[in-house]
């Protein structure tokens, strides 16, 4: 097939996959190549992501699109965030990186306000406090008085560690590293005092490239394995929703958007990081993005309570399909039951299904018995949610948003889409579904000169696929409902 093209491996905290993005007549088609499930494993109580495997998977995707497209010109990967592992001086892995679903941060914040008040970390970073941030995963470790910090060499964030493993170049990558809560995205650097304040060692964070560098080539164990020539493997923006957020195909600025999948990120593309009174108190995240942005935005549970609860209930032997779970929500009566999807009992429980039934008796309310009553609950639950987050930041930022934009795998749920519009009372943009992809192979044919700029990509994005707009309705019963909502839940 004509055209150029790129291989972009968009690894989520659910599943990662392979994807060749072919270049062509100022369109792009991204093709799935190879898919896989990436799923934590437990080892002696604590909670690790299984390195060598998603390697593996990396090595067969490679392998299956080099074979089919031996005219790939470049390598990306895009990660999760927070998430790192460890390297020694001789480029030995110290350790499998640990999820940041692990309970060993647990509690961790109230330890770590008495080293440095909530309000000063977040003046120096800017960053959302989340007990899974880098920052406090680290301190956990200090706090353990962790011998692997003798071992270390450098920390790398996952997709860093991956390019590394690619390419034996140890580099960090802007997006990424802002979300750790160790950098200052006002003196555009790691921020001294948290790494002095908190006892963790500055000399192991590596250097900051931007969005589009070559890491370097592959290695030359891999070019024999699969018999390639040299491909450069280039850093798009590490951070999945950084990818996510750069292929969103809006113009103007009065749009805000919503990457969707297991985490929902809320929020809108700015110049200059928001680090004040206000925003500490909304909880509000400054992420780097390409071109030097900001993604301004807040985290907010997802589709991972969904997620979840189809686990479990296909672990019972019920396998239900994504129409078939919206068919289920459709057919049950609506405002029924509401729980906040960002509560901490919806991090990690044991049981997604009971944590929900348990919030509902604690805020006595009726307690949800059917799987339909469960997803309707689900899915109403986050659009108001969603509303609450987009009052938040239309105030902080001081404008009226008048589009929202969803993007990525969580556009395809239709119903959790068509509420939205019907709770913020706006257009709802859905698509693309592969956003993320889509990002990450834009930045990498921008840095090898087969796009021009962020704006030129943006517009073969909108080229390429066709979108699914939904309007508001019935919006006076959605803000009656959202009031009972918010008195349920606050």
């Amino acid at each position: 097939m004509e055209g150029r093209k790129f291989l972009a491996f968009d690894l989520g905290a659910e599943s990662g996959r392979a994807l060749v993005g072919i270049l062509k007549d100022e369109r792009l088609e991204v093709e799935e190549i190879h898919r896989f499930i990436n799923k934590p494993i437990e080892i002696l109580g604590r909670l690790y992501w299984n390195l060598p495997q998603i390697f593996h998977e990396i090595k067969e995707g490679i392998g299956k699109a080099f074979s089919k497209y031996p005219d790939i010109e470049s390598i990306g990967i895009d990660t999760w965030g927070v998430d790192f592992g460890l390297v020694t001086k001789e480029g030995y892995l110290a350790g499998l990186p640990v999820c940041y679903r692990d309970h060993r941060t647990d509690e961790i914040l109230n330890k770590a306000f008495k080293v440095m008040p909530r309000e000063r970390i977040y003046s120096l970073t800017g960053i959302q406090i989340m007990q899974i941030n880098t920052l406090f995963q680290l301190y956990s470790m200090v706090l353990e008085n962790s011998s692997l910090f003798n071992a270390t060499h450098k920390l790398l964030f996952m997709p860093d560690l991956f390019n590394f493993m690619l390419t034996g170049e140890m580099k960090t990558e802007f997006s990424i590293a802002t979300t750790s809560q160790l950098y200052n995205p006002i003196k555009d650097a790691w921020e001294e005092e948290l790494f002095e304040k908190f006892g963790i060692p500055m000399e192991i964070m590596p250097e900051v490239a931007m969005p589009g560098t070559e890491v370097g080539k592959i290695s030359e164990s891999i070019k024999r394995e699969f018999n390639l020539k040299d491909v450069s493997v280039i850093s798009p923006c590490g951070h999945d929703t950084a990818c996510a957020v750069a292929s969103v195909p809006a113009e103007g600025s009065d749009w805000a958007y919503i990457s969707s999948g297991t985490w929902s990120l809320m929020g809108v593309e700015i110049k200059e990081p928001i680090i004040n009174k206000d925003s500490l108190e909304a909880n509000f995240t400054n992420e780097g993005g390409v071109n030097k942005t900001f993604r301004f935005l807040k985290n907010i549970m997802g589709l991972w309570l969904l997620q979840s609860v189809r686990r479990i209930w296909m672990k019972e032997g019920v396998e239900l399909s994504y129409s078939e779970i919206t068919n289920l929500a459709e057919e049950t009566e609506p405002f029924q039951y509401f729980v906040n999807p960002d509560d901490d009992s919806f991090l990690n429980p044991p049981n997604m299904e009971s944590a929900i039934k348990q919030f509902c008796k604690k805020t006595h309310q009726k307690v949800p018995k059917t799987k339909g009553e469960i997803i309707r609950c689900i899915l109403e639950s986050l659009a108001f949610r969603y509303k609450e987050v987009f009052e938040t930041l239309e105030k902080l930022l001081g404008k009226h948003i008048r589009i929202l934009h969803i993007v990525g795998g969580g556009s395809q749920n239709t119903l959790l889409s068509q509420f939205t519009a019907d709770a913020l009372d706006i257009p709802v943009i859905t698509g693309p579904v592969e956003a993320t992809a889509m990002g990450n192979i834009m930045i990498q044919a921008i840095s090898r000169g087969a796009i021009k700029d962020l704006p030129h990509g943006r517009k073969i994005i909108k080229n390429s696929f066709e979108p699914v707009v939904y309007y508001p309705r019935d919006h006076e019963r959605w803000e009656k409902e959202y009031k009972r909502y918010k008195e349920i839940t606050s």
